[in-house]
């Protein structure tokens, strides 16, 4: 009886290690990540993409708020950024979170391209999409590297 259980359970064991890596094989995706650098402020940027096409896109920055004119505090940051990030509150697919420090903030942008819809993110359609209407890859990255952002991964 223990033999026919230990049999039962490596048969099903190579079974889910066959699928997974069945799976693992007929998924075309890749990952990609870029970082821009200048001064006390970095940007760094991940794509996610099926076949090319970009599913989802995460960013995190880093900005001083010496590098913003007129900008001197915490409090006027917030004051200024804090009404222009509220429409971005509440979309399906979209986070977005900004912690302001003492001298600097951090904001953190995720998008999940298979669920978002872009006519609710104004102006990221019209730069993000190409002539066949998706998101690739290839041009993004074009994009990226135009900008003068380091590949760092992928």
């Amino acid at each position: 009886m223990a033999n026919k259980k230990s049999l039962i359970v490596t048969v099903f064991t190579l079974l889910l290690i066959s699928i997974i890596t069945l799976a693992a094989c007929g998924s075309n995706q890749e990952t990609v990540t870029y970082q821009l650098e200048d001064g006390e402020n970095s940007i760094e940027v991940t794509f996610v993409a099926e076949d090319e096409e970009i599913i989802e896109q995460s960013s995190r920055s880093i900005t001083s708020y010496d590098s913003i004119t007129g900008i001197e505090s915490k409090e006027e940051a917030e004051a200024l950024i804090t009404p222009t990030a509220e429409p971005l509150q509440g979309i399906d697919g979209l986070e977005y979170n900004i912690d302001f420090q003492d001298d600097h903030f951090i904001e953190t942008i995720n998008i999940d391209f298979t669920t978002v819809d872009l006519s609710e993110l104004p102006g990221l359609h019209e730069l993000l999409e190409n002539e066949e209407g998706n998101l690739n890859l290839e041009d993004a990255m074009e994009s990226m590297e135009e900008q003068g952002f380091e590949k760092i991964e992928g």
